[in-house]
């Protein structure tokens, strides 16, 4: 199934620029054939990149968040017209393009190409298989990325979005802080003496105090 959604992505932190909400969208089906139709978005909310002088574009930070992340909020509406917000678990292809598995299955034939190629996305993030006919993918419209709900968010274009590229450090990036706190600390003292002009002590735990 493919699903005409917006996503929010959230940052929790006040380094990035984020994104902003957009107009409805609806559910369709993988077949191409619409199946059934919700107003939907999509959210989800990351670990704050560490500050930089040279800030990524928010279309690369959401790239980036939509990378790291696996659960979200589905938000929709219910048939009585009172909104929905549910847990879900995601992966995402090459190009950013959300897969979720959701407990409706689709009762028509869907392209095998195309069932075959999500769910190969699917097993690669979760480790293990999912039920094809509860496979769908969203079809990203724009992208609100926010870094603090007291702030407005940046929107993304969908263009913007799938031709941006994610942090090619993102899976090591946590790794290398942590060897520059616990083995750097006397560099990290005086990085921050010199370049942000702060004086503070650094423990012999690697932790700022």
């Amino acid at each position: 199934m493919k699903m005409n959604l917006q996503i929010l992505t959230q940052s929790l932190s006040t380094h990035f620029p984020l994104p902003p909400f957009p107009p409805k969208s609806k559910f369709l089906q993988a077949k191409f054939k619409p199946s059934f139709k919700l107003c939907s978005s999509l959210s989800t909310v990351s670990v704050p990149p560490t500050k930089t002088s040279h800030k990524p574009f928010p279309a690369e930070v959401s790239r980036t968040i939509m990378e790291l992340s696996s659960i979200g909020t589905l938000s929709t509406l219910a048939q009585d017209g009172w909104p929905l917000g549910v847990g879900v678990r995601f992966a995402v292809d090459a190009e950013g393009t959300p897969v979720l598995c959701l407990p409706q299955p689709s009762p028509d034939n869907r392209s095998t190409l195309h069932v075959q190629r999500f769910d190969s996305v699917w097993k690669k993030r979760f480790g293990e298989a999912a039920d094809v006919d509860n496979l769908y993918t969203v079809d990203v419209q724009r992208v609100l990325q926010m870094e603090d709900l007291n702030e407005d968010g940046v929107w993304v274009t969908s263009s913007d979005y799938k031709n941006a590229n994610p942090d090619p450090l993102r899976n090591s990036a946590e790794e290398i802080v942590n060897e520059i706190n616990n083995n750097n600390r006397e560099d990290v003292h005086r990085f921050c003496n010199v370049y942000v002009d702060l004086d503070f002590q650094v423990k012999a735990n690697g932790n700022k105090a």
